[in-house]
């Protein structure tokens, strides 16, 4: 749903998911959105409507693993805590009050990002 990278081809299928669906994940108090498409990995603050509030949703991209990844122009955003355009993979432990989700490296398995969810 969110990209700091600039992809001219998805632009619109990005957009029509920030106005329709975004508002209903925010409205029911969704915390963590994963997806795929673009083929790398990016985590950002929590968010709502391009900007970071407290209790906004955790956008994890997750299109790390298996197609070739694409290098597309990267723009920086405030809201990203997290980019990378390494193949990887992710781990994610949880329970009623508590998440938590690694990405590695594929190359390494080094740990590249991770954060904790409480409830």
């Amino acid at each position: 749903m969110y990209s700091s990278e600039i992809i001219p081809e998805s632009y619109f299928i990005i957009l029509m998911l920030q106005l329709y669906i975004e508002p209903l994940l925010y409205k029911y108090h969704v915390d963590i959105n994963f997806y795929a498409h673009i083929h790398s990995y990016e985590r950002t603050c929590p968010m709502y409507q391009h900007r970071c509030i407290d209790d906004g949703i955790t956008q994890i991209l997750i299109g790390m693993a298996g197609q070739d990844l694409v290098s597309y122009p990267y723009t920086g955003a405030e809201w990203s805590i997290y980019h990378d355009e390494q193949y990887g993979y992710t781990q994610l432990w949880a329970n009623r009050t508590y998440l938590r989700f690694v990405y590695y490296h594929d190359a390494d398995n080094a740990i590249a990002d991770e954060f904790v969810l409480k409830k």
